[in-house]
């Protein structure tokens, strides 16, 4: 699934860094990012395996390594829900096609 996965956030990363198809292109990160949250910061949280996703070694487990590991996975989530809520801006080709001239 790496190929597909890594493809899949250099096309959308791109769509979005033009402002091109914005809304859409993050739809597929959205997924992507709680997918990596299911399964590489659960296990972290529970401080065991949980179903087919194993715990990797680490000095401690619970909510504070859980959230240390996870910044980046929440603030990229967190980054494609406000483009799927508010859209690229006022400079992209988005905005550009449909004739807005707001902000969001």
């Amino acid at each position: 699934m790496a190929p597909f996965v890594g493809v899949t956030e250099f096309l959308c990363g791109a769509l979005i860094l033009i402002g091109f198809l914005a809304r859409v292109a993050a739809v597929p990160l959205i997924i992507i990012m709680l997918v990596a949250l299911l399964s590489t910061k659960l296990p972290i949280l529970l401080g065991h395996d949980w179903l087919i996703f194993h715990v990797r070694d680490l000095d401690r487990y619970g909510f504070l390594s859980m959230t240390h590991e996870a910044r980046t996975d929440v603030a990229m989530l967190l980054e494609a829900l406000f483009i799927l809520l508010c859209g690229a801006g006022r400079w992209s080709f988005d905005a550009t096609r449909s004739g807005q001239d707001r902000a969001f």
